[in-house]
């Protein structure tokens, strides 16, 4: 019994140790795409998946790192993993949608976003992505009504007008393009102040 007991703290010591090794690696992956050391980024996540095979956010990481490094078909799988580990991770198909889109498969892109959408329906970001697939898809109205979603869900983020001035831009809609834009650079110079005042 004592040998048994004494077994088993030394499995849950070692396994300890792994996880910690891969959260190490993980953290370390997150600082190296801050930095834009998209290489390093990628070798850390996958050394934090070596050791932990279900760490969902190290898969996550992995597919924004290999987006970045145009790996789309590797990014499509590591977000795949994560909706596999995670059933209801509404980034991970965030993730997936924006990897099929720069596959330009639209059509599953939108599907992912929707998915997205239906799972975290306060992100203003998730509307914005869906509304750019939308408008490749030749469907204006759906890009539009997005993106006026998006400005509902975050009133106080610019980001929204300027992608709707980039939509009237294409449509020749000059005049209402430069309104949004100086919304735009308004919202966006308002909530840059905020953040720095944040940080004092």
């Amino acid at each position: 019994m004592k040998k048994l007991l004494l077994t088993l703290v030394a499995v849950l010591a070692l396994s300890t140790a792994v996880y910690a090794n891969a959260q190490s690696d993980y953290q370390a992956g997150k600082k190296a795409y801050a930095e834009k050391n998209y290489e390093q980024a990628l070798n850390y996540y996958k050394s934090a998946i070596k050791a932990n095979s279900k760490f969902a956010d190290a898969y996550y990481g992995k597919g924004e790192t290999e987006i970045e490094l145009q790996k789309y078909d590797d990014a499509v799988e590591s977000f795949t993993k994560v909706i596999k580990l995670k059933p209801h991770s509404a980034d991970g198909y965030y993730g997936r949608g924006a990897a099929y889109a720069t596959k330009t498969e639209y059509k599953k892109a939108e599907a992912d976003l929707t998915k997205a959408i239906s799972l975290d329906p306060d992100d203003f970001e998730k509307y914005e992505a869906r509304a750019m697939v939308y408008y490749q898809l030749k469907d204006k109205e759906a890009a539009y009504n997005d993106v006026e979603k998006a400005m509902e869900v975050a009133p106080e983020r610019g980001e929204p007008y300027m992608l709707r001035a980039m939509l009237e831009f294409g449509d020749l809609k000059f005049f209402s393009a430069f309104k949004d834009y100086r919304k735009f650079k308004k919202l966006d110079r308002k909530y840059q102040k905020s953040l720095e005042k944040a940080k004092k």
